[in-house]
């Protein structure tokens, strides 16, 4: 609940029209969800304008109006409280971080070049033995999204996770400042986003405004099996706990037992743990989980369990057993550190058929984009993939470089888009083949995941 005085003294707006004391029942940017009584804020996108839905918002009952654009807002409606702000995307966040000191609760967020989501959800999950757990739906992980998180923070909530995402500087920074998270786990530091964030040290400087900005008691978990963040000793004057495989480190994994469907580990060389994901960096993410159930006071047995019975999210990695054939769906996302992860999880794999890599561009990396590309050529080359099929303009040169590295012109195949790869799969496919499915949010390989589904 919010009253014109709330939204104000957030956002440092004007009332330009309405009642000074209305009060609203929560906030809304969407008019497909608004619900009557709430304020709507008029956000604006890459492909839309929420100024354009005002109307139809105070048509569906919203009782307020947040705006910044004056040209788009000449009429006021009797009875509607309309509040011109500088930007309605720091207007959000601004509210966000009002709701969210309300509330007494511990925040913690997770960053990273990769693995956030996963590591969010397994946090969350571990959590959910003890706590009434809130965390971001999907990878709502940006600018609006983590804000839309917070205002769902009620007092039946003992404890937020929330993942923070960034493509470019300062996000982390706005972010931490709205979400006042007083836990920080930092996964790697990998070359994502360089489109932006110009090179590792871009990334690494960025991704470390979560750490430097954390809130009392200022507790961050850092992988040290990173290359980057091994070299770490001290983090400002935060307290810290390092986690990694085969590393002197708090929370150390070794002893690593590869399996069918799943892999375990010892934790500091007493408990035996296990994750159902045959992916090395998965046991990673579990560490991280572990240190947070840990420091929320859960036993050890009861967070084996909870690591034990944790299902990976979809799209990420995600094992799917076909009639004919097995496919791992890591179609959300892609890049160079996440991609080398999959590639290995995919050749790790014992199969009475063939291994396929289908391989779709990975975006927004700058300069680098061919350099990369071609690296992938090579990288797969010389592991145990049978075929290599690639999309897009820059995974091209990925089928170049494999060709130029030795790797046969009848195990590599190059398409422009889903339709071509799919057709291709569908008359290839052979009973006991292993499929991984890879490539950037934008080139949408998860509609070949969807299609292989029906697959006869």
């Amino acid at each position: 609940m919010f009253s014109t005085k709330d939204l104000i003294s957030a956002t440092g707006g004007g009332l330009i029209a309405g009642l000074k004391r209305a009060r609203f029942s929560g906030i809304s940017i969407d008019t497909r969800t608004l619900i009557e009584g709430q304020a709507f804020l008029a956000i604006v996108g890459k492909n839309f304008d929420g100024h354009d839905f005002i109307i139809e918002a105070v048509g569906k009952g919203a009782k307020a109006v947040v705006y910044a654009d004056a040209k788009k807002v000449t009429a006021f409606q009797k009875g509607i409280t309309y509040i011109k702000v500088g930007d309605t995307t720091q207007a959000l966040g601004a509210i966000a971080g009002f709701h969210r000191r309300r509330f007494v609760i511990p925040i913690i967020a997770v960053t990273g070049s990769s693995g956030k989501t996963t590591t969010k959800e397994m946090i969350a999950w571990v959590l959910s033995e003890k706590y009434n757990v809130l965390k971001n739906a999907g990878t709502q992980n940006n600018l609006i999204g983590v804000p839309l998180t917070l205002l769902n923070i009620r007092s039946k909530h003992d404890i937020c996770v929330v993942e923070m995402g960034t493509n470019r500087f300062g996000e982390i920074g706005k972010l931490s400042q709205i979400a006042g998270p007083n836990v920080g786990v930092l996964t790697n530091i990998g070359p994502a986003h360089l489109e932006f964030l110009d090179n590792l040290r871009g990334v690494y400087k960025e991704k470390m405004e979560l750490i430097k900005r954390l809130s009392p008691p200022g507790i961050a978990f850092l992988n040290r099996s990173d290359i980057i963040l091994g070299r770490l000793s001290r983090v400002s004057s935060r307290f810290f706990f390092f986690y990694g495989i085969n590393r002197e480190c708090d929370l150390r994994a070794t002893e690593i037992d590869y399996k069918s469907s799943s892999i375990s580990f010892v934790l500091n060389g007493n408990h035996i743990m296990e994750v159902k994901h045959s992916a090395l960096h998965n046991v990673s993410n579990a560490l991280a989980a572990i240190g947070c159930g840990l420091l929320f006071g859960l036993d050890i047995s009861e967070i084996k369990e909870k690591i034990e019975t944790f299902d990976p999210p979809d799209m990420r990695l995600k094992e799917i057993k076909l009639k004919k054939c097995m496919v791992f769906d890591d179609s959300y996302n892609s890049n160079p550190q996440s991609l080398k992860h999959a590639i290995d999880v995919l050749c790790r794999q014992e199969t009475s058929g063939r291994r396929i890599l289908v391989m779709g561009d990975m975006l927004e990396l700058g300069n680098k984009s061919e350099e990369f590309h071609s690296y992938f050529g090579r990288y797969v080359s010389n592991k145990q993939v049978d075929i290599l099929v690639t999309m897009g303009h820059f995974s091209k040169g990925t089928a170049e470089s494999a060709k130029k590295s030795g790797m046969s012109d009848m195990a590599v195949f190059h398409f422009d888009d889903c339709p071509a790869v799919l057709e291709f799969l569908l008359s290839k496919i052979k009973e006991g083949d292993t499929l991984l499915i890879k490539g950037s949010r934008s080139m949408q390989m998860e509609r070949i995941v969807v299609s292989l589904k029906e697959m006869k």
